[in-house]
């Protein structure tokens, strides 16, 4: 059995249609219960919050205030915590699964990579080997309401016909698909050999490339404003995933873009 924590949101619900096509007993919790009085089985523990800037309780408890109370008083399997690729903001080229993290906490922006990495610490601080962390990337998915940043272009462009760049163009993100995190999440639970993985593309697409898609497929148009602020999130090292599993992503950026887009546009007309 699998116990997903999170399971309305964008991952919880793609690892629920995973799971659901190879017939696996699936229990969703209700939001924010925390005590149960049976074996919870593998836990995939998918609470997070886009959010976490304006809601800083919010963040606070979905990305580690109810982890530690699942984690300490409930019976599982296996259990494995959702952080985020994004601890690496600071990190230059070194990203690979062992190197130290760059933080400061007096950073707001920062605070959403303390919260998940005081979680990977908590969880890899337990002598269980079937605890794990995976650090995922941005995914690209049918994430129709996210406060995210392609995802927000996405309805921009199909709903205002323009969209705003308060970046630098040449700006770049990892971006992987959301069937490749899926697969890997199984694999890491069920044969995974270490505690913490890299889940990325371990390749970067420019801000200008997507958005040049999305013009291309709503007619929007492109407005650049602060173009001095330019983010370089690093390329994230997947050298573990790669060699243990085989991963090779299967992402085709382009024409997975173009397939979201259309998705987006037939969720957006009926609601």
């Amino acid at each position: 059995m699998y116990t997903i924590f999170g399971s309305t949101g964008f991952i919880g619900r793609e690892i629920i249609k995973f799971l659901k096509k190879k017939n696996i007993k699936i229990y969703t919790p209700k939001r924010n219960q925390i005590k149960f009085n049976k074996n919870l089985g593998n836990i995939i523990y998918c609470i997070g919050s886009d959010n976490w800037k304006e809601n800083i309780k919010d963040g606070f408890y979905s990305n580690l205030g109810h982890l530690q109370k699942i984690l300490f008083n409930s019976k599982y399997k296996s259990f494995l915590f959702l952080s985020s690729s994004r601890v690496y903001i600071h990190q230059n080229s070194k990203t690979n699964e062992e190197e130290y993290i760059k933080i400061k906490s007096d950073d707001l922006n920062d605070f959403y990579n303390l919260l998940k990495l005081t979680s990977e610490s908590l969880c890899l601080s337990l002598n269980n080997k079937k605890i794990k962390v995976i650090r995922l990337s941005n995914v690209l998915g049918n994430n129709y309401s996210s406060p995210l940043v392609l995802p927000t272009l996405i309805r921009n462009g199909i709903q205002r016909g323009k969209i705003k760049l308060f970046i630098n163009k040449n700006s770049t993100k990892d971006y992987i698909g959301i069937d490749d995190v899926t697969q890997l999440i199984f694999k890491i639970i069920n044969r995974g050999k270490e505690r913490i993985y890299n889940v990325a593309s371990g390749k970067n697409t420019k801000l200008i490339e997507i958005v040049k898609i999305i013009r291309n497929e709503t007619n929007c148009r492109i407005t650049l404003i602060n173009q001095k602020e330019k983010i370089l999130e690093p390329i994230i090292n997947i050298s573990r995933i790669k060699k243990e599993f085989k991963f090779n992503p299967k992402i085709n950026f382009k024409s997975d873009l173009k397939k979201t887009i259309n998705n987006f546009k037939i969720f957006l007309k009926k609601y």
